[in-house]
């Protein structure tokens, strides 16, 4: 399991099949932290754009207005600005600016993880709806770690 996704373990066969989806960049400044990326400002941003410009959501999760940006290479950044005084606020005033955690897709509904989570004795959050879809937080124990949000497997629709 790679250094990443280490504090999904207790998922097992689960945590081992989660998808990365995107790194969360915390920042003061939603405007300015989009602007310094699209011009380089930020090392290894590889200019990323705003898959549209105009779709910046709230995370209830993180009390945080989120701009979802891809790279050139595919990847995507949720770059997160606080809305609230919530989870965002409280990482950005002991990190600072910068990463601070990332998006993880599980194979699985979010039934299924709260049920492998009160197994493990690890806290989530309640679901709420955020950029990249139905969601919970990891609640850390220390409030300083690396923010870890998961984000419920897409329905595969079927054929009409």
């Amino acid at each position: 399991m790679s250094r990443r996704n280490q504090r999904l373990a207790w998922l097992g066969d689960v945590g081992r099949t989660t998808r990365f989806v995107a790194d969360l960049v915390a920042t003061v400044d939603l405007e300015r932290a989009v602007t310094g990326l699209r011009g380089g400002a930020v090392a290894g941003a590889d200019r990323p754009t705003v898959t549209d410009p105009a779709a910046v959501v709230e995370d209830p999760l993180l009390g945080a207005r989120i701009a979802v940006l891809t790279t050139d290479d595919g990847r995507q950044i949720a770059l997160a600005e606080p809305s609230t005084e919530g989870w965002l606020a409280a990482t950005l005033a002991r990190r600072g600016e910068g990463l601070v955690g990332a998006y993880w897709s599980v194979p699985v509904g979010l039934d299924v993880v709260r049920t492998m989570a009160a197994a493990a004795n690890i806290r989530l959050s309640r679901s709420a709806t955020g950029p990249f879809g139905r969601s919970v937080l990891l609640l850390a124990e220390i409030p300083s770690s690396p923010l870890v949000i998961l984000v419920e497997r897409l329905a595969v629709p079927s054929p009409p």
